[in-house]
């Protein structure tokens, strides 16, 4: 039985505790809307079902809430209009054993009304267009065309700065509302390119735009597109992700073509709770730019973050985005998570280690905290509520299979995390095993169908004995290839709409 802060039958449901039964009633009908199996084809809408249906057998029971209500701190509370629910992989901690492993999936949606969802906050966005030399011809244009088409889409209640960068940085359209978009087009068309590429002139400026106009209540963010690699100043970027992050800024970023350095991108937006996107080739910017704006426009709540303490027995290791944006998240505390759309989950993927040495009957606490959240749309945007996440500790009898969502998802998660660990050892000077581990992956790979990409592997396996080093557009088509067999764009895109 769930009865910790923010994972007991309340927060499944998205209610307070006082909740009426009319209210339970009206939550749960909400709730079986969005994940009742018939109109919900995503992979893990039945197993959150199933958690939303035990929840409302009890509370919808007076007497069975009565004892449940008394399992439960006197403290609870819940962020408004939000469920949340938490599927783990293993129902118990054993007793006096090191190195166990648990996952928790943790599942954030809008319990709102549909018309509160459909409430568009506006928007607050930078635009930070990397305008080198080496982004000259079709890599420009498509740029300018792609936030050209974004720019014609926008209300006249959002604010959109757009900055270029490359030996030095230009806002060359600041930050201000009432926008003039024709004017905005125009001015995008005149855009050259010149010089190297210096990132983080453009990301200050950028952020120093979203500031003028930075508020709870619009979707705040930067948008950094680049093909090139920054010297010198990684470290004052990383410093400036941070920063961003603590006011409520997140920078996601889309790298063009092979020349990019993706390691640090990933680290700078995961600072942030952004996300990377990977452009192959020119032709795809308009379609990833689309992808990210839109991803923005449908924002439900944003800021969404964690900031914890690990329990006396576990650790957190490793925090994996699964949707809505793919991505590793860094575990800097606070842990920034990202946006809730609308009408779709934030779910992320939680692993921690847990030395049960010397534990005591009970629950053991893999972490505690509070969960931070801005609703741009609710008179009082920000939120917070407490959060604990416990296992009860007891010998496990019969072992009972993980629930099939957290099976899939670390089945999928496996494969990205290989060439993870893999170029861990290639970084510590161990090609050999990092070669070993390719062809593990290609294996893999193979076996579920995925030829091209399992080639690419083989051949960066093969490269590694003679280079001792991953070339940069095998690099990127690996990472960007293995983390999008864990998207479940076609069961999201299946969901109802609630």
């Amino acid at each position: 039985m769930a009865t910790s802060y923010l994972d007991n039958y309340y927060a499944r449901l998205g209610i307070p505790r006082d909740a009426s039964q009319d209210e339970v009633q009206r939550a749960y009908r909400r709730a079986a809307r969005q994940f009742h199996p018939d109109t919900n084809k995503h992979t893990g809408a039945n197993e959150l079902f199933l958690l939303v249906q035990e929840a409302f057998d009890t509370l919808q029971d007076p007497q069975l809430r009565r004892e449940y209500d008394a399992s439960l701190p006197e403290d609870i509370e819940a962020p408004p209009a939000l469920m949340v629910n938490a599927l783990y992989s293993r129902p118990q901690i054993t007793p006096d054993e090191p190195g166990q492993v648990i996952y928790v999936l943790l599942d954030l949606k809008p319990s709102a009304s549909e018309e509160e969802r459909r409430l568009k906050p506006p928007l607050n966005v930078a635009l930070v267009l990397d305008t080198s030399t080496s982004m000259a011809g079709a890599r420009l244009s498509q740029v300018v065309k792609a936030a050209s088409q974004f720019v014609s889409q926008l209300s006249e209640h959002d604010i959109l700065s757009v900055i270029t960068f490359n030996d030095r940085a230009q806002v060359v359209v600041p930050a201000q509302p009432g926008l003039d978009i024709q004017r905005l087009i125009s001015r995008l068309s005149t855009l050259q390119t010149s010089g190297g590429t210096e990132m983080y002139q453009g990301l200050k400026a950028g952020l120093v735009e979203v500031q003028r106009h930075l508020r709870a209540s619009a979707t705040n963010h930067i948008v950094l597109i680049t093909d090139g690699r920054t010297y010198g100043d990684e470290a004052a970027c990383l410093d400036l992700a941070s920063q961003a992050a603590q006011q409520g800024i997140p920078i996601s970023a889309i790298g063009i073509g092979d020349e990019w350095n993706e390691e640090f991108i990933d680290q700078l937006v995961s600072k942030s709770g952004g996300s990377s996107l990977y452009a192959d080739k020119s032709a795809e910017i308009h379609t990833l730019l689309e992808k990210r704006l839109n991803t923005l426009s449908l924002s439900y709540a944003n800021n969404v973050k964690l900031s914890y303490e690990n329990g006396a027995m576990s650790k957190l290791n490793y925090v994996f985005r699964l949707s809505p944006d793919l991505g590793p998240v860094s575990l800097q505390q606070p842990i920034f998570l990202g946006n809730v759309p609308q009408n779709d989950s934030l779910s992320v993927l939680l692993e921690f280690e847990i030395d049960s040495r010397g534990a005591q009957d009970g629950y053991l606490t893999l972490a505690e905290g509070r969960l931070s959240l801005d609703v741009p749309t609710r008179p009082i945007p920000s939120n917070s509520a407490r959060f604990q996440l416990t296992r009860q500790i007891s010998e496990i009898i019969e072992p009972e299979a993980p629930p099939n969502t957290l099976i899939t998802a670390i089945g999928k998660l496996s494969l990205y995390r290989m060439q993870e660990r893999a170029r861990h050892e290639l970084e510590h000077g161990d090609s050999e095993a990092a070669a070993k581990r390719m062809r593990m992956l290609a294996t893999r790979l193979l076996s579920q169908g995925q030829r091209s990409l399992a080639r690419t592997v083989l051949l960066a396996a093969d490269d590694l004995k003679e280079s001792e080093a991953l070339g940069a557009k095998e690099g990127k088509q690996i990472k960007y290839g293995t983390r999008a067999l864990i998207d479940d764009t076609e069961g999201r895109g299946k969901r109802g709409s609630g």
